[in-house]
């Protein structure tokens, strides 16, 4: 039975810290239910939230690394002309911690890469290098157009709106990854506003359907998601 369809033991109450029950005590006060209970509810949200962001970091990584490997070659991560200085920096931190050789095979690094690192080539680039030779890197011109579009083909096209669809999947992964509450909604960077978690989770399925729409049916059908938010008040999901 899932977790949320039992009552928590009370000591698990006196584990927990006060300042990590402070969101699940205000929204509990809005609701017929304990902020122990949220509690468990958040727990099991960000598990089936993971489940479905898992699957979908491992499609986002393969299938813009096919097309910057049909384009570049499989080990375009050397091609230091490329990339920004975030990215280069961390191309190498992954080959570091990778322990990666120079006989490697490339999938040994590029499974070392983070999401972040995908989500920023999705961005426009920044800076190559330290003043006075810096030159600025316009991933339009340098990836997005020759290769990486066609990893979006269900897409709008524009790089802008696929880096911003990835960045809020990746804003949803560092949270649930984090272990923060996702209860009560995504706090959106740089602004007051939250995501809802309904559309936290379109967020992810419309990502996917830009890469393959038949993947993100099939991940709508069987993603844990939309039972537990059909057991969550709208309060507890974001909603007003």
């Amino acid at each position: 039975m899932p977790y949320h369809q039992v009552a928590p033991p009370p000591s698990l109450s006196g584990l927990l810290s006060v300042e990590r029950m402070g969101t699940f005590e205000r929204l509990a006060r809005q609701q017929s239910a304990t902020a122990l209970e949220l509690y468990v509810l958040d727990v099991e949200l960000s598990s089936a939230f993971m489940a479905d962001l898992a699957l979908a970091e491992v499609i986002l990584r393969n299938a813009m690394n096919d097309q910057l490997s049909a384009y570049f070659g499989a080990r375009w991560y050397r091609l230091d002309h490329l990339f920004d200085k975030r990215s280069r920096a961390a191309i190498k931190r992954a080959w570091r911690d990778g322990k990666c050789a120079d006989d490697a095979p490339p999938g040994k690094l590029i499974a070392q890469l983070t999401l972040g690192f995908w989500v920023n080539l999705l961005d426009s680039g920044g800076r190559a290098d330290q003043p006075p030779h810096d030159r600025k890197c316009s991933y339009d011109n340098l990836l997005w157009r020759p290769c990486l579009r066609l990893a979006f083909p269900h897409g709008t096209g524009k790089r802008s709106d696929q880096h911003t669809l990835a960045k809020r999947v990746h804003t949803l992964r560092n949270r649930v990854t984090h272990h923060e509450p996702v209860i009560g909604g995504i706090p959106i960077p740089g602004t007051r506003r939250r995501r809802t978690l309904p559309d936290a989770h379109h967020d992810i399925l419309t990502l996917m359907g830009t890469i393959d729409p038949g993947l993100a049916d099939w991940m709508h059908r069987h993603s844990r998601v939309p039972a537990l938010l059909a057991a969550t008040s709208e309060p507890a999901q974001g909603l007003p």
